[in-house]
This record gives structure tokens, sequence and C-alpha cells, in this order.
């Protein structure tokens, strides 16, 4: 077959399956909405039995694509701090919005918390212990 009609019948392939699909109704893909997947938290204790002492907490809520994502610490028990809004973005993993906090321990503690992430149909992370006993004051 000559080059000339290999290149004709290519066309005239083409061109059938193109008429066969003009009739039919294809979907053009659409945007999948923003879903929160999972969400984990850490929390590194002070390492000393005096205080005050610094803890650490960090977070990650997993999701299927970048953008905002608001979530709240809760205390098992009670307190739920304040919203706060941080973006997922790519990430060798997935999609991640992740905080890390440094904060000061003052007084003895032993308390859990978890990560309650808003608009999610109820995505919560794990329990996160900190404990701090405090056997040590420093004062100034």
């Amino acid at each position: 077959m000559s080059s000339t009609k290999l290149i004709a019948a290519a066309l005239i392939s083409l061109a059938t399956v193109s008429t066969a699909l003009a009739g039919q109704d294809v979907a053009a893909p659409q945007d999948v909405p923003f879903k929160v997947e999972k969400a984990q938290l850490a929390i590194k204790s002070p390492g000393v039995n005096v205080c005050p002492a610094n803890a650490r907490m960090s977070g990650w809520i997993f999701t299927n694509k970048a953008g905002p994502v608001t979530y709240m610490i809760v205390r098992k028990g009670g307190q739920v701090g304040a919203p706060q809004t941080i973006q997922a973005i790519k990430g060798p993993a997935g999609y991640v919005a992740s905080f890390t906090n440094t904060f000061e321990i003052q007084n003895a503690i032993a308390a859990e918390y978890r990560i309650l992430v808003s608009n999610s149909g109820g995505i919560v992370s794990n329990w996160a212990p900190l404990k701090a006993s405090c056997k040590i004051q420093l004062g100034g």
C-alpha cells in the first residue's frame, strides 16, 4: 500500500471515530470538590521535671487537593480553641495542611488534645497526650 493510500485510510478512520463520538454525550471532566481525608496530631511534652518548660504541638490535615482548611484544637473533656485556617499544599505524600506551635508549660498538666476539622463531615485526629510534672518550679 502506498503512503498516500495509507494516509487516506488513516484519515477516513479518524473521521469515522469523530463522527461516532459526535452522536454521543461525552461529559467534560468535572472539578472534584475539596475534601478532607484525615487528620493527625502529635505533642512533644517537656522532657524535664522543671517548669516553665517548652512543649510542641504539630498537626497534619490531609486533603484531596490544595486549598484552605479550618480547624480547632479540642481538649478532652472541655475546651475548644479558636478556629485557625491554614493552606493545604502539594507534598511528597499528597496534599497536606500542617502546623507546628511551641508553647510554654507553667504548671503540671496531664491532658489530651485532638484536631477537629471544620466543614469536613466530622473528621477528627487521634487524641495526643500532653504531660508535664513540674516537680521543680523555677520562678522569676
